[in-house]
C-alpha cells in the first residue's frame, strides 16, 4: 500500500526506472518523471530503495534528490510516458479515455469506487507501472484523499471530431462498439459544448433498440434547442435584467442585494457571523443570516450594507420569480427549460439537472432541479 497520509516526500532530480531487484538488472517495475515524489526506505552505495506514489516499491539509481518541487525536467525525459502539454511546460499528464471510470480509494479492483472520473479528464502522473493492469495515483499530493485509477485507461486528449470518426467506423457494424463509441460522443459533445444536437441525434439513433434509464434523450435534445438560441452579452444583460428577479417567503419580497436586516428580523431568521463551507476567495460576505432553508449574506458596498440570497431549499413555501413565472417546490424543470433555456448553461455530464444563469462578470445563479420540481438555488461569485 502507499504511503500513510500527510507523509512528506523527497523528489528526484532525473528521470529514471523503478527495478524490482537491486543491482545491475534489467527487471523494470516501471518508470518515474523527474521531481517524482519517492519515500526512501533503504540506501547502498549505487541505489536508492523507494517506494513510490501508487505504493510500488523497488530500487532506482542514485541521484541527488530534493525536498521540494522547482517545475524542471530533466534530459530525455520520455515524452510516451511523461507528455508535458504542447509548450513543454504542465504537469505530466494524460487524459482519460473511458465514460465514467471508476476512481479508487486504493489500487484494486476491489476497493472502494469513490468517485467517477470525467471522458478527457486530465491527469498528471509522475510514476508509470509497465507492467499490465498497473495502477496509478491521482490523489492529493501527500495522500490525505488517495485516488487511484489505472494506467491502461489513458492516453491522449480527446475531441468530438476524433470520437466521431470512432463511433462511424463502427455504426452498424458492432452493436457493443457502436454504443460504447456514441456515449462517448454524447458525453464530449457536452463537455464542448458544439455539435450538441448531432451528438444527442446519433445517441438516439444508435440507441432505439435498447433501454438506457440513465438518460433521458428527448428531454436533452430540447436542452440542447434551448441553449443554442443563447443571445449575445448585451441582448443577454438585457432579457436577465427585465425578468426582475427576485424571491418571496412569507409574503415578503426579498431582492437581491437590497435586503436589509428590518426584513431578517421581520420574518425571524438567525444571524450568524460565519457559514461553514463558504467560499474563501471572490465573496467575503461580513455575516449572514439564517432559517433550515435559506441564507442571506450581507455584505459593504460604497458604506451602504445590504444582503443577498446566498442558499435556498423550496421546502417551506419559499419562491423566487422570474418575470412572470412564479418557481417553488413544485416548479417543472421542462417549465423552466422552455421559459429560460437561452439563459442558461450547464455542466450536464458531471451535474446533470442543474443549471447556470449568468449574474454580470463574476458570478452565477445556480438552480438544481431533482426528480423534475426545483430543489434549491445558489449564488456563487468567482475567485
Amino acid at each position: 500500500m502507499a504511503q500513510s497520509p500527510g507523509q512528506r516526500p523527497v523528489y528526484t532530480s532525473e528521470w529514471g526506472y523503478l527495478f524490482r531487484e537491486s543491482g545491475k538488472n534489467k527487471d523494470l517495475l516501471g518508470i518515474f518523471s523527474t521531481e517524482a515524489p519517492v519515500y526512501v526506505l533503504d540506501s547502498t552505495q549505487t541505489q536508492y530503495k523507494v517506494q513510490v506514489s501508487n505504493g510500488d516499491i523497488g530500487f532506482i539509481d542514485r541521484q541527488p534528490l530534493q525536498k521540494s518541487m522547482r517545475g524542471k525536467k530533466s534530459a530525455g525525459e520520455p515524452a510516451q510516458y511523461f507528455y508535458r502539454g504542447t509548450e513543454g511546460h504542465q504537469c505530466p499528464h494524460f487524459y482519460v479515455q473511458v465514460s465514467e471510470l471508476r476512481v479508487r480509494k486504493a489500487p484494486t479492483t476491489e476497493s472502494t469506487a469513490i468517485r467517477r472520473a470525467a471522458l478527457n479528464e486530465l491527469v498528471c502522473i509522475d510514476y508509470v507501472p509497465l507492467y499490465e493492469d498497473g495502477w496509478i495515483y491521482i490523489g492529493d499530493h501527500f495522500h490525505e484523499n488517495p485516488e487511484y485509477i489505472q494506467m491502461k485507461y489513458l492516453g491522449t486528449g480527446l475531441t468530438y471530431d476524433r470520437i466521431l470518426k470512432d463511433y462511424l467506423a463502427v455504426k452498424g457494424k458492432n452493436k457493443e462498439k457502436e454504443l460504447a463509441q456514441v456515449g462517448r460522443l454524447r458525453e464530449i459533445a457536452w463537455q464542448e459544448d458544439k455539435n450538441l444536437k448531432q451528438a444527442l441525434q446519433y445517441w438516439k439513433e444508435s440507441n432505439t433498440s435498447v433501454e438506457n434509464p440513465k438518460v433521458d434523450i428527448d428531454f436533452e435534445l430540447l436542452l440542447a434547442d434551448q441553449l443554442a438560441k443563447k443571445p449575445g452579452t448585451e441582448a443577454y444583460e438585457k432579457k436577465l435584467k427585465a425578468l426582475n428577479m427576485h424571491f418571496v417567503w412569507k409574503e415578503t419580497k426579498l431582492f437581491d442585494g437590497k435586503i436589509t436586516d428590518a426584513q431578517m428580523k421581520q420574518l425571524e431568521m438567525q444571524k450568524v457571523k460565519d457559514i461553514p463551507n463558504t467560499p474563501e476567495c471572490g465573496w467575503d460576505p461580513q455575516y449572514f443570516y439564517r432559517t433550515s432553508d435559506m441564507m442571506v449574506a450581507f455584505e459593504e458596498y460604497k458604506g451602504k450594507v445590504s444582503g443577498s440570497i446566498y442558499k435556498m431549499s423550496f421546502n417551506n413555501g419559499e419562491a423566487v420569480i422570474l418575470g412572470n413565472e412564479r418557481m417553488d417546490s413544485n416548479y417543472n424543470e421542462k417549465d423552466f427549460v422552455n421559459h429560460f433555456g437561452e439563459l442558461l448553461s450547464t455542466r450536464w455530464i458531471s451535474s446533470p439537472h442543474e443549471y447556470h444563469i449568468q449574474n454580470g462578470d463574476a458570478g452565477l445563479f445556480i438552480f438544481t432541479f431533482k426528480e423534475g420540481k426545483l430543489f434549491s438555488y445558489e449564488c456563487m461569485y468567482y475567485c
